[in-house]
């Protein structure tokens, strides 16, 4: 499978529901890729080939470093585009859990 067009086919098509003009060009997509035991988000498409698939791993702030890594197409369990709109409403959800609850 040639995700960098599986992506780019599910951003026009995530436009026309949104009702916007698609983005087109990988680059400025925020992705999301799940592997069989982790999944990385967000996430910049950078390459592939028939056995492998390169992406950059987005840091949360500016406060660190994003990652390059390559990992192999057969792992791949489901991968999608993120909403802009969505991972800052997950920040403010995130921000408002308190620590302490997690542990009841």
């Amino acid at each position: 499978m040639n995700y960098k067009d599986k992506f780019l086919e599910m951003e026009k098509e995530f436009a026309k529901h949104s009702s916007r003009e698609p983005v087109e060009d990988i680059a400025e997509l925020k992705l999301t890729f799940i592997f069989k035991f982790q999944i990385f988000e967000p996430c910049r498409y950078i390459s592939e080939d028939d056995e492998w698939i390169t992406f950059l791993i987005l840091p949360p702030d500016d406060s660190l470093e994003s990652q390059i890594m390559s990992l192999r197409k057969e792992e791949i369990v489901s991968f999608g585009i993120l909403n802009e709109h969505n991972i800052a409403e997950m920040s403010n959800v995130v921000s408002e859990v308190e620590p302490e609850s997690l542990y009841q």
